[in-house]
């Protein structure tokens, strides 16, 4: 999927061969931006691909609360961090 110039369509072709987008878009794994008035609208993309894109984003969310997690362990143990009584002490 990565590509510099993705393909794109307008949306009239959309409108008229939409099985012919839907099958490049499948079996090349590559997502179809569909154009509206020569402007970016939506994209089409395989499935498969956006369960995959799905699953590293959310591996990258855990990774991100993982490391969160790890350094507020090490303020705890060096003394930085302070007790709060509520979420206004915190402001």
């Amino acid at each position: 999927m990565n590509t510099l110039m993705p393909y794109t369509v307008p949306v009239s072709d959309i409108q008229k061969n939409y099985r012919k987008v839907f099958d490049w878009a499948k079996r090349t794994k590559k997502p179809v931006i569909v154009l509206t008035h020569n402007k970016p609208d939506v994209a089409i993309i395989d499935y498969d691909e956006l369960e995959m894109l799905r699953k590293v984003a959310y591996e990258v969310e855990i990774q991100d609360t993982l490391s969160a997690v790890e350094e507020g362990r090490r303020e705890y143990k060096q003394g930085r961090t302070m007790k709060a009584n509520s979420l206004a002490d915190l402001i």
